[in-house]
């Protein structure tokens, strides 16, 4: 078991190098070319590449046709649709998470599949309604119950665990933009782990709840920046550092999307810091000091590591 879940790890872990490189997540085809934008080059921008009859756009042929079941071609689709990035300032905010239909709409209803003795739907079947969805997977007396597949009319999917007619458990669900969410439901809801690709080439990784990025995270700008700390229902919280793609490190302490002074920035080395008012610096100050300021920012003051070489490491899930 353990053994099993070590090899996900270094699965996903392969996933995210090549995500960060511009590469399709589940077979390593290059989708965009990387430039560097700004000063000192500190700024990505990825621009869609074309190849004959393998990628068009940005968009990996090969594993877009694929199975849908397949986690690494969902990821991929995370990718598919990244436009050309965009400049982000010294405190970007982090994106919202499209909301999405928990059951299919309502209307008329076409099953193909068994029947137990009291003429419920029980085992696997078909299930189309007339607005266009369909639903192929497993059913329990009458409901779905246990993995299935919903196909919304949109073109859009869930791919995952179902329970009482409603997402619950571990699933995958990807949105006709391009966005891909891989982790924990319940009641219908993302919560719990899990991992969210965003179509513009940021991806975040931590807890959710009511369908919301809450409680700790990680959040990778497709600039190249990553935030790291706690969320309240979409909008940072608490303690949080910021890691800029030189290495520098900005340390905070959020109240509802809003930084709140003093905050303390490290120099790539750790051997500086300067005090930070109002986002910018306001003198040079010494360790002990911007110890002291991150003691402030509820203990956030713990050395990082560069954004391409942080191991993610297990969130549990609570909030």
């Amino acid at each position: 078991m353990a053994e099993a879940a070590t090899n996900d790890d270094l699965q996903q872990s392969i996933r995210d190098d090549r995500y960060r490189l511009g590469q399709c997540p589940n077979c390593g085809t290059q989708l965009f070319k990387i430039k560097k934008k700004g000063l000192l080059n500190k700024t990505e921008v990825r621009k869609p590449l074309t190849t004959p009859g393998l990628v068009e756009r940005g968009q990996c042929l090969k594993c877009l046709s694929s199975k849908p079941a397949d986690v690494g071609v969902l990821a991929a689709a995370a990718i598919a649709s990244v436009g050309e990035g965009k400049e982000e300032g010294d405190n970007p905010q982090p994106r919202a998470a499209q909301q999405q239909p928990n059951n299919a709409t309502a209307g008329e209803t076409v099953y193909i599949g068994d029947f137990n003795e009291q003429g419920e739907r029980h085992g696997p079947g078909e299930l189309l309604w007339s607005n266009g969805d369909k639903y192929v997977g497993s059913f329990v007396s009458g409901l779905r119950h246990g993995q299935g597949t919903l196909y919304f009319k949109d073109g859009s999917e869930y791919v995952g665990a179902w329970e009482r007619n409603v997402m619950h458990g571990s699933g995958t669900r990807r949105f006709k933009n391009g966005d891909v969410y891989i982790g924990l439901y319940a009641n219908g809801k993302r919560s719990g782990e899990g991992r969210f690709y965003f179509a513009n080439g940021d991806m975040y990784y931590g807890n959710w709840e009511a369908d919301q990025i809450h409680g700790f995270g990680r959040y990778y700008y497709n600039s190249g920046i990553s935030f790291e700390g706690t969320f309240n229902f979409g909008r940072r919280h608490g303690k949080g550092k910021l890691q800029k793609r030189d290495g520098e490190l900005e340390i905070y302490r959020y109240e509802n999307n809003t930084r709140m002074d003093p905050g303390v920035r490290w120099s790539a080395d750790r051997t500086k810091a300067w005090r930070l008012e109002g986002g910018r610096i306001k003198r040079s100050i010494t360790i002990a000091e911007a110890v002291s300021i991150g003691y402030q920012c509820e203990g956030a003051m713990e050395d990082s590591v560069p954004v391409d070489d942080m191991h993610v490491p297990d969130v549990p899930n609570v909030t």
